[in-house]
């Protein structure tokens, strides 16, 4: 899990895993991962909502959420690199 803070472990992450037993794309698996959905986190403090809103996530499971990061963020870790 990337450093979202305490609200996001407190909050968002249990809030969506909570409402959200089985992922919410294939609908098989259980849901392990909370995805900030439709609005990434960046969009939704920039539009001064709160990013630790369960309302504003998802549950997916691991291997959904892979998919859908590599979808959305293509590229990989360091896609930026000088070489």
């Amino acid at each position: 899990m990337q450093g979202y803070g305490h609200a996001h472990r407190t909050r968002f992450r249990p809030g969506v895993l909570k409402r959200d037993r089985q992922c919410r794309i294939c609908k098989k698996a259980e849901a392990e991962e909370a995805d900030h959905w439709p609005l990434d986190r960046k969009t939704l403090i920039a539009m001064g909502l709160d990013p630790n809103d369960p309302s504003y996530g998802r549950g997916l499971c691991h291997t959904c959420h892979s998919s859908e990061t590599a979808r959305f963020q293509p590229g990989g870790w360091y896609r930026d690199a000088p070489w």
